[in-house]
């Protein structure tokens, strides 16, 4: 097992940036792809009808921010992206693995509501650490339970059928008092796991959404094991909760697709609103799971993107380097 919340990692020396105009064209490629990128193919969770669900994960939608790595005069626009192509694809259901807004403010979350509305599909969300109210922040942020009114299908935990697979939404981004100290760190409450361990033994084909990831993705990134974020506290206890079912686990927050296999099944989503742009199709079938990766910035949105990520901290630069290196050796995960 690894650190649970709130322990960060040394971050390792920052990667060199590579020459611009190469990088521009190898990941501006990203956009031109005819078909999705198989990002990893499970063997569960399976399901006799086959369903194709969206997952969208950290679009941060700002309505009025600017700049940074998160690209947010962009925001908005990648989400529409977003949704008009998972209804061009005739999805089954849209999942959003959190950070909806970059502050929680409410002018924010009307604007995400408003793009939502657009689906065809229904869709469910869980919340992210930055849609959550926070001891410092400056603005009043809804509380989750109205975002479990506007986003949910019901409080947190839920129960939620997709097509045909099972969506099991928890809330990873709350403190027991329900503010923040710190912008990064998560958990699953104790009653959200005892739940969890009842409700996974009764479905089939289930889909676990939390902001947060478990365990295990830093052992797959680098000889350091340097990832930009801890996992969720109380790891161990999560990932006896998760194990031992056929079940994937699906989360954001860190902003770099990423895949485990092994005890527990889980994948990090790309965030829309960073580099590479992009959501992620899970197809749930006979034969297992297989998620793909839709970028929706095109050549230049990309470019830039990846420029921005590059150029505002090191901390961003290392994420890009990450997710190129992720990139660059794909399917992360092969279990068929």
């Amino acid at each position: 097992m690894t650190e649970g919340s709130g322990v960060q990692k040394r971050r390792p020396a920052s990667v060199e940036p590579t020459d611009t105009d190469q990088s521009d064209a190898e990941w501006a490629d990203l956009s031109a792809r005819a078909t999705p990128t198989t990002l990893a193919r499970f063997a569960a969770p399976r399901a006799q009808d086959r369903t194709t669900l969206a997952v969208f994960s950290d679009p941060h939608l700002s309505t009025a921010k600017e700049g940074t790595w998160k690209v947010f005069h962009r925001t908005e626009a990648r989400l529409r992206a977003a949704v008009a192509d998972a209804n061009d694809r005739g999805v089954d259901g849209v999942l959003l693995a959190g950070d909806l807004t970059e502050d929680g403010r409410p002018e924010d979350f009307d604007a995400a509501a408003d793009v939502l509305a657009d689906l065809d599909a229904p869709f469910v969300a869980v919340p992210g650490n930055h849609d959550v109210p926070k001891s410092f922040d400056a603005h009043d942020t809804p509380p989750v339970s109205e975002f479990e009114e506007r986003f949910a299908p019901a409080s947190f935990p839920f129960r939620t059928e997709l097509g045909g697979v099972d969506v099991l939404g928890l809330n990873s981004a709350s403190t027991p008092d329900g503010e923040l100290d710190a912008t990064h760190d998560g958990a699953i409450s104790d009653d959200q796991l005892a739940w969890l361990e009842a409700t996974l033994p009764e479905t089939d084909a289930a889909l676990v959404v939390s902001h947060h990831n478990p365990p295990g993705l830093e052992s797959h990134l680098d000889e350091s094991h340097y990832a930009p974020h801890p996992p969720v506290g109380d790891a161990p206890a999560f990932v006896d909760a998760l194990a031992d079912h056929d079940a994937l686990h699906l989360s954001g927050h860190v902003h770099l697709p990423a895949a485990i296999s092994g005890d527990v099944r889980g994948t990090v989503c790309p965030a829309l609103s960073s580099f590479p742009q992009a959501y992620l199709l899970a197809e749930v079938g006979p034969e297992g799971t297989t998620l793909r990766m839709v970028p929706v910035a095109d050549p230049e949105g990309v470019a830039e993107s990846h420029d921005l990520a590059r150029e505002h901290s090191d901390r961003s630069a290392d994420i890009a380097a990450m997710v190129e290196d992720q990139l660059g050796d794909l399917p992360l995960v092969d279990e068929r």
